[in-house]
């Protein structure tokens, strides 16, 4: 009885075993593999064969195993984690250079817990960045502008317009502690009844929750005196 001695299989053990051997199983050359991914030759038998320093930057290996891998319907993930293992053990960035160290999985959760830490105090500085302009912005006392009295001005009536307007939306004025209306174009005025001497003009306005914006004006009701000053101004020599 004749035996025949048959050849075991040998179980393809690294990347560029498992290549080499599901491309002939399918019975591709590698001229037709260089014509599927478009990659060249030398670069297939470098990475069938393991020479990764004879192959370029590992991003531009990672796509030449992906296109491989597709070229063939095999799992692209599995190929390229085969990659970065070995590579993490010889793939040689420099002929000069000593192997890449292997990367622990540590390090990769370290660094995604500093990033999403880092993101989120960028997060929190923003917020409390943007609560607190708008915090500033509600607070501060609204522009108000007096047209009339003009400060330390003389005046021969007792009664005296004041009049001015506002410059922001939803503001409140008060003359000498009174109310007044805002029209709509934000205008606002009040006549005012003087005493004789010096009056202080008192003009207020503020926003709900704003510091109030307090504008001062001091007139002096004289009606010779206003009547001098008039005079004065009509003359041509001043005198």
């Amino acid at each position: 009885m004749a035996f025949v001695m048959r050849q075991l299989e040998v179980v393809p053990k690294n990347l560029g075993e498992k290549l080499r051997t599901l491309r002939r199983s399918q019975a591709v050359s590698l001229e037709m593999m260089e014509k599927m991914t478009r990659v060249r030759r030398h670069y297939l038998e470098a990475l069938e064969w393991g020479r990764y320093d004879a192959l370029p930057d590992p991003l531009y290996t990672r796509n030449f195993i992906r296109s491989y891998a597709r070229a063939l319907g095999a799992d692209e993930t599995y190929l390229l984690e085969l990659y970065e293992e070995e590579s993490g053990r010889i793939d040689l960035l420099d002929p000069h250079r000593l192997p890449r160290e292997r990367v622990r999985k540590g390090s990769f959760v370290v660094s995604t817990r500093l990033l999403s830490g880092i993101a989120l105090l960028v997060v929190v500085l923003g917020m409390f960045g943007y609560l607190g302009s708008q915090a500033s912005h509600l607070l501060a006392p609204p522009e108000v502008i007096v047209l009339n009295p003009v400060d330390q001005s003389a005046v021969d009536s007792a009664l005296l317009p004041v009049t001015g307007y506002v410059k922001s939306d939803e503001v409140q004025v008060s003359i000498n502690g009174k109310d007044v209306a805002v029209n709509e174009d934000k205008s606002f005025s009040l006549t005012l009844d003087l005493t004789r001497g010096l009056n202080v003009i008192k003009v207020e306005a503020k926003r709900r929750y704003s510091r109030p914006a307090v504008i001062y004006r001091r007139v002096v009701f004289d009606e010779e005196t206003a009547a001098t000053i008039g005079n004065d101004k009509k003359s041509p020599n001043g005198g």
